[in-house]
């Protein structure tokens, strides 16, 4: 997941590392951050892949940063990220909104295709929330007051996903409309 999200962002330009890291930080929320930790050793893999280049800048005055670009093998290697079917777990949602970011450098049958692929995964899950709580109605299991608040959560899950598919059903029609 973080390495689509490395070579969208070079597909933008050179960055710092220091500058990805804060990019994926504001991209991924406030839960959801990146250490250094995680994120320089990822860079180095990359760059033995030789998906991307680093570069040293030696600003005056300061001491040389590392500078990332991406290579040929990058682009390709972006392009079978976006290409490939997403996964059902629980990155998958991230996953999608990386995706999603970069849907411009990608053709319209591959953005087409991860949007249809999450409107099937958001839809079973509804449909799971769904079974789940004609279940619970018809078996009504005790304690009372738990199975009441359950139902509301539920409740709260369907609205979400109702919402959300329906999101998604707009945003594929618009893409459908777009002329490539």
């Amino acid at each position: 997941m973080y390495e689509l999200f490395v070579l969208g962002e070079l597909l933008t330009g050179d960055k710092h590392g220091y500058m990805l890291q804060e990019i994926l930080k504001n991209a991924g929320g406030p839960y959801r951050q990146i250490s250094s930790g995680t994120l320089y050793p990822l860079l180095s893999r990359m760059v033995d892949k030789e998906w991307i280049l680093q570069l040293d800048d030696h600003a005056a005055s300061k001491r040389p940063r590392k500078r990332y670009r991406i290579t040929d093998s990058g682009r390709s290697q972006f392009h079978e990220l976006m290409e490939a079917p997403l996964e059902y777990n629980p990155d998958t949602e991230h996953l999608f909104h990386f995706k999603m970011v970069y849907f411009r450098y990608v053709r319209k049958e591959v953005r087409l295709a991860c949007l249809h692929q999450y409107l099937t995964y958001l839809e079973t899950g509804l449909k799971h929330v769904t079974d789940l709580e004609a279940e619970i109605m018809f078996y009504k299991p005790e304690p009372e007051p738990q199975r009441i608040q359950l139902i509301r959560v539920l409740d709260h899950r369907k609205i979400m996903g109702m919402a959300n598919i329906e999101w998604i059903k707009r945003e594929i029609n618009h893409v459908q409309s777009e002329h490539e």
